[in-house]
């Protein structure tokens, strides 16, 4: 006995509460009867949907029954109890008596909590209350619970903790475990749909030399046998066509891509996406996937075209109307960037609209701009926006009409862009300029812009044929056909930031023996730093800045606006001081909160989005084979707000 409570005893881990330390005494009474409360395979014949619907025949017949499931439901403590066992399908009744139990059997079941899994063997019958159930005639343990179940999960706001603990989340909410049936129903529709026209599934590379095919910041790594830089891939795009140049000619890639941007109820930086080409088609053909794909997914999640989200009936029956960006930024703000003749107008509107744009900004990327602002809340109903600007689309063959424009679509459902396509651009030395104002736009500050992919060129120059290009968030359009208001609902582990004090510790040891493994020295070798300033700037002069330390007791996204953070700050004065700072590219809100920063605060107030920014935040700036970094200024947190720097 004693060799088994230390068999059972915890050395690390979180501390015991008394429920959990009683059911690890179990542990022992359950192994001194002789039985493994972790046992082995079990040969199952029933599942618990099966028994509801042959439940007349099997009751009829007294066929015995193998269920396997876990124990949510416990009433009864004599000689007679009534538990409810939940298996994948959903919950069934199973009535335990003495008289009907091996001895042995019995005094296991006094060892039963909620929460244990157990294999059980019995016959159905049915209640004098009508309730289908299965008499148990022999079970075993399977797996013992240590920990109980919560009590009133269904009553939980903190959905939080729901998503950190999925495991609990579908074991209580079986609607939860419906939602992701439901997800699996649609990515089996949407494969049968592209395999019955035709389609080859492929799989390209998640780690890159180079990445490419939109517009998106990556994370990177490092790889130590080649001792290079390499990168999670953003999209498969340029994979994609390089196969097309190879002789495909219809494909697609069911995909996982990494964005390292921000999390929101419609971002999560790793998602599932599908990208298709279809070679000697065009812009008509991907529209028109478009709008089979969503039919597919509405008809396997409802039966129907029609469906409700957010108590907002939506029809995707096709076909769906069409608006070009300009017209649509033109019906709900009246600005008509048709009409644009210079930069001068296109910037004259975005004023007057109140929307930020940046010095390099050219025309196409101010009507992008807008039209995020001011368009994509409105579009409830299926939606197809075509004819986007050239600077946000460079891999889009040029609108013959218009050279602004290219001939591509977004797709839009409540607000929300569920697809994107193009008419491919296929030209090798209009891809190259494209790539080349890429590079120029990465220059101005935009780190999501393109870089130069040289192979991907020269697979271009062998000659790629007119091409239909898609791409489809598929955890949006989930979101959209299970009615859940947040990207989270619809990932089984989507990305948390570590809460408790165990999984903080848990993540810090593992940053820590990460940063041990990887001891080669920083290469600065390729870093880029201004030359020194040659004037002097006299004592009383620098003296009149006023640089201190301040607190970060808030930071968020200011809406409207892809680059600027408000930072709320304790400058030591007793009163919030507010500072803009155009580092969201760098820096996530969440991740700055709590740090110590160097600020100038007697800079006078400049207003930035209709905010009142007062001071500026000091980073440090340097470039890397042409591409801009930055880190802001960090110091001890032992340094309290307010203390000057001299």
């Amino acid at each position: 006995m004693s060799e088994n409570k230390n068999q059972n005893t915890q050395h690390s881990g979180p501390k015991l509460n008394d429920q959990m330390i009683i059911r690890r005494e179990k542990l022992d009474k359950i192994r001194a009867l002789g039985v493994e409360p972790y046992g082995q395979k079990f040969e199952w014949d029933h599942h618990a949907a099966d028994i509801r619907k042959e439940a007349e025949q099997l009751e009829k017949d007294e066929t015995h029954v193998r269920i396997a499931g876990r124990i949510m439901i416990r009433r009864g403590q004599g000689k007679t109890a009534f538990c409810v066992l939940r298996d994948q399908t959903g919950d069934i009744q199973v009535y335990f008596k003495r008289d009907e139990l091996p001895e042995n059997e019995w005094a296991l079941f006094k060892l039963v909590d909620i929460g244990d899994i157990l294999g059980i063997e019995g016959t159905v019958f049915t209640t004098h209350t009508g309730e289908l159930t299965v008499r148990v005639l022999h079970f075993t343990m399977l797996s013992k619970s240590l920990r109980p179940l919560p009590e009133k999960w269904h009553g939980l706001t903190d959905k939080e903790q729901r998503y950190r603990q999925r495991y609990l989340d579908l074991i209580m909410n079986p609607e939860v475990r419906e939602t992701f049936v439901k997800r699996a129903a649609m990515m089996s529709a949407i494969r049968k749909w592209y395999t019955d026209h035709g389609f080859l599934e492929v799989e390209t590379p998640v780690l890159q030399p180079l990445y490419g095919g939109a517009n998106a910041k990556p994370f990177t790594t490092h790889f130590n046998a080649l001792d290079m830089t390499m990168y999670l891939r953003i999209a498969p795009e340029l994979y994609l066509k390089r196969l097309l140049v190879g002789g495909y000619e219809r494909i697609f890639e069911i995909t996982r891509n990494f964005r390292n941007e921000g999390m929101d109820t419609r971002h999560n930086p790793e998602f599932t996406a599908i990208e298709t080409y279809q070679a000697y088609g065009d812009i008509e053909d991907v529209i028109n996937q478009t709008e089979q794909i969503v039919a597919a997914c509405a008809m396997a999640s409802y039966g129907s075209m029609k469906f409700t989200y957010e108590d907002t009936e939506i029809d995707v029956t096709p076909p769906w109307p069409r608006l070009t960006m300009a017209e649509a930024v033109k019906k709900y703000t009246g600005e008509d960037f048709d009409a644009c003749q210079t930069i001068e107008d296109a910037r004259a509107i975005a004023d007057k609209l109140h929307v930020e744009y940046g010095e390099y900004d050219g025309f196409g990327k101010i009507l992008s701009e807008c039209f995020d602002a001011y368009v994509e809340e409105h579009l409830i109903q299926p939606v197809h926006i075509t004819k986007h600007p050239i600077e946000v689309s460079p891999l889009s063959k040029l609108d013959p009409k218009d050279p602004r424009y290219t001939i591509r679509f977004e797709s839009y459902i409540y607000g929300r862009e569920l697809a994107n396509g193009f008419s491919e651009l296929n030209d090798p030395i209009d891809q190259r300029k494209r790539f080349e104002l890429q590079v120029e736009e990465r220059k101005h500050g935009d780190d999501e812009a393109h870089p130069i992919d040289e192979d991907f060129l020269t697979a271009l120059e062998y000659g790629m044929p007119p091409t239909g290009g898609l791409g489809i968030g598929l955890d949006r359009l989930f979101m959209l056909m299970t009615n859940s208001a947040s990207i989270r609902d619809v990932l089984l582990f989507p990305a948390m930031k570590p809460e408790t004090a165990l999984e903080k510790k848990t993540a810090q040891e593992a940053e820590r023996l990460a940063k041990e493994a990887d001891d080669e020295p920083i290469d600065f070798s390729k870093v880029e730093i201004e030359p020194l300033f040659k004037d002097y700037v006299d004592f009383d002069t620098f003296s009149k800045s006023d640089f201190r330390a301040v607190k970060v007791k808030a930071c968020e996204a200011v809406p409207k606006s892809k680059k600027l953070l408000k930072f709320t700050l304790d400058d030591g004065t007793g009163e919030d001081r507010i500072i803009l700072s155009g580092i969201h590219a760098y820096y996530e809100p969440e991740e700055l909160v709590g740090k110590t920063l160097i600020a100038i605060v007697n800079l006078p107030p400049r207003k930035m989005m209709g905010i009142d920014s007062c001071g500026m935040l000091l980073s440090a700036i340097h470039k890397e084979e042409g591409e801009e970094k930055l880190h802001l200024l960090m110091v001890d947190r032992h340094i309290p707000a307010g203390a000057k720097l001299y």
